[in-house]
């Protein structure tokens, strides 16, 4: 890639800064994976949005071929890389540097949730070698693990993944329709990429005129969370369908033809600049720091270091706060669970008996049995959805009510810490923006299971051995007793679900909470770190702090002025070929 800003040389100078100490390791890697895309040329597209909206499925339709593994259930635990290459296989990375190759039906093994749980293996890396058109264009396609899963460790997989990415294809259904925490998360990848591609997967699932009120709402949602009006393409991706597939590759090759090479520089541009303004954040730290001691102000050292003290005292009480507040939570649903089982059963008890005395006698007579369990079933369904509902609207506004709780308090903090920290030293730290909230909206698993068993072993025993009447009165007293033992059954799995929802949004926000105090406070505790391991005075040691800030700063100003007005989220989305809907 030619470029007029040399990003190749301003890594080089970035990567001579953190060998001096500058930067923690996980600068360094991002350093590091920086200059392997610059080096390689390519363009890294995220397929991302949340869990089962058919993110691997559609991929697999872009490309043409079943290559990644797809299912009912939330399946992509590890972000999959696709990129061209010949021969065609399977690059797995481990954490302990050791590398794997495998015939590409082996992909599965390492990515996917029932074979690599939590990543047990270990996996740092998985990429996946294709000879297809498409990747010929100098593009890398990456599936991701969807957010909000029921699986935690995927959620922060993909939110991971969001960091590295150049542009996006973001997908959402038709049915059920885009959510408030989809609206975040598209917020946020419009905001770091450099275009993002919104798909509408799914769509044969609705009828002509739902799907058009679909599209229209989805369009009025994506315009409002990335600023303007985008073309929303409009697919299904299922095995034996390909409506829209050719207009969303048609129009990610165009995009690629036209804008690919301008657009990466700028992506790797704000990237690189977002590590340099970090490196800038610790030297100018680390230089106030050591004029400080070098001074003998150690009380305004020592002041510092009670700064982070209540820093980290803070996070702890939010921490607090979100397992307490967890915690109420559940008791209020155990609470409703055990005063609804009974009010629930005696409604669909009184609603059962009601159904056969009008439509058991329409009934043959060996059907009434059968008839009568699935209008028993089919009455506890509906009683057992109308409370779930119920419940988690109040969980899921409790649940945003503390999000927001959190964030404020968050944002409090962090800005009484930096003004606190700019009166002691001068130096103002840069901190991060709002990155929305911290945990998905929780997603509903629970599943009708009848548990039918016993009931039907008698129903069939009652068919051959008593008469008609007989049979009658029998199956209703039954199947009346039934319903005081599967109305409780589907209320318990109801509460079970609930309660592993707010143990996995309790660990999620709790994560994202700590992730965004260490952002700001990280610079300042490595700073005093490294500090304390110098001797007063180290002349050297501040020659090269104050080299490292006149290069940062230069460096900080050239990518200022070579990445363009507005950073990466000026004209991401302008319309590109294809027709959408």
């Amino acid at each position: 890639m030619t470029t007029s800003l040399d990003l190749a040389r301003i890594h080089d100078q970035l990567h001579q800064l953190t060998n001096t100490g500058i930067g923690a390791e996980t600068d360094r890697q991002a350093l590091d994976a920086l200059n392997d895309q610059l080096g390689q040329d390519r363009f890294r597209v995220l397929v991302t949005g949340e869990a089962k909206r058919g993110k691997s499925t559609l991929l697999n339709a872009i490309l043409g071929r079943d290559v990644l593994p797809t299912g009912v259930v939330p399946v992509t635990a590890l972000a999959t890389t696709v990129r061209q290459g010949t021969p065609e296989k399977v690059t797995v990375r481990f954490n302990d540097g050791r590398i794997e190759q495998h015939d590409p039906t082996a992909l599965a093994w390492f990515v996917t949730q029932a074979a690599n749980p939590a990543n047990r293996r270990g996996v740092t890396e998985v990429v996946l070698a294709l000879d297809s058109p498409l990747l010929a264009h100098g593009v890398e396609l990456v599936d991701t693990p969807g957010t909000g899963s029921v699986h935690a460790q995927n959620t922060d997989e993909a939110m991971a993944s969001l960091r590295t990415m150049d542009a996006a294809v973001f997908v959402l259904t038709a049915d059920p329709p885009i959510s408030a925490a989809e609206q975040e998360l598209l917020h946020l990848v419009g905001e770091a990429s450099v275009r993002t591609f919104v798909v509408l997967n799914k769509a044969d699932q609705l009828n002509t005129d739902d799907l058009r009120e679909a599209v229209d709402f989805t369009r009025q949602v994506v315009a409002g969370a990335l600023g303007e009006p985008v073309t929303v393409f409009v697919c299904a991706a299922r095995e034996g369908v390909r409506r829209g597939i050719d207009d969303l590759v048609a129009a990610l090759t165009g995009y690629l033809f036209e804008h690919r090479d301008a657009d990466l520089l700028r992506s790797l541009t704000h990237r690189t600049r977002q590590l340099a303004v970090g490196l800038l954040d610790e030297v100018l730290m680390a230089r106030a720091v050591a004029d400080l001691e070098a001074s003998r102000q150690h009380h305004q050292v020592a002041a510092l270091r009670t700064q982070l003290d209540a820093l980290e005292q803070r996070q702890a009480e939010a921490d607090d706060l979100i397992r307490a507040e967890a915690r109420h939570a559940l008791t209020e649903v155990n609470t409703a669970a055990r005063a609804s089982a009974q009010a629930l059963t005696a409604q669909v008890t009184a609603a059962w008996n009601a159904a056969w005395e009008e439509e058991a006698g329409g009934w043959a007579r060996r059907e009434r049995e059968v008839g009568g369990r699935r209008r028993l079933v089919e009455l506890t369904r509906e009683a057992v959805d109308d409370w779930r509902r119920e419940q988690e609207e109040r969980l899921t506004s409790r649940l945003t009510t503390l999000d927001q709780r959190v964030r404020d308090r968050l944002a409090h903090d962090l800005d009484t810490f930096r003004d606190s920290v700019a009166d002691l030293v001068g130096v103002s730290l840069t901190l991060p923006q709002d990155g929305g909230p911290l945990t998905p909206n929780p997603r509903f698993r629970y599943q009708f299971s009848e548990g039918i068993g016993q009931t039907e072993l008698l129903a069939g025993w009652i068919r051959r051995n008593l008469p008609g009447e007989a049979a009658g009165r029998r199956a209703r007293a039954h199947l009346t007793g039934e319903a005081a033992s599967l109305v409780p059954m589907q209320v318990g799995r109801v509460r079970a679900d609930f309660q592993e929802r707010l143990q996995d949004s309790a660990r999620q926000m709790a994560a994202a909470l700590a992730a965004r105090y260490d952002a700001v406070a990280r610079r300042l505790s490595s700073a005093l770190e490294k500090s304390e391991a110098r001797p007063q005075q180290d002349a050297e040691y501040t020659a090269v702090l104050a080299e490292c800030e006149r290069l940062l700063r230069r460096l900080v100003s050239e990518l200022s002025a070579g990445r363009g007005a507005g950073g990466p989220a000026t004209d991401l989305h302008s319309e590109g070929p294809g027709t959408g809907w």
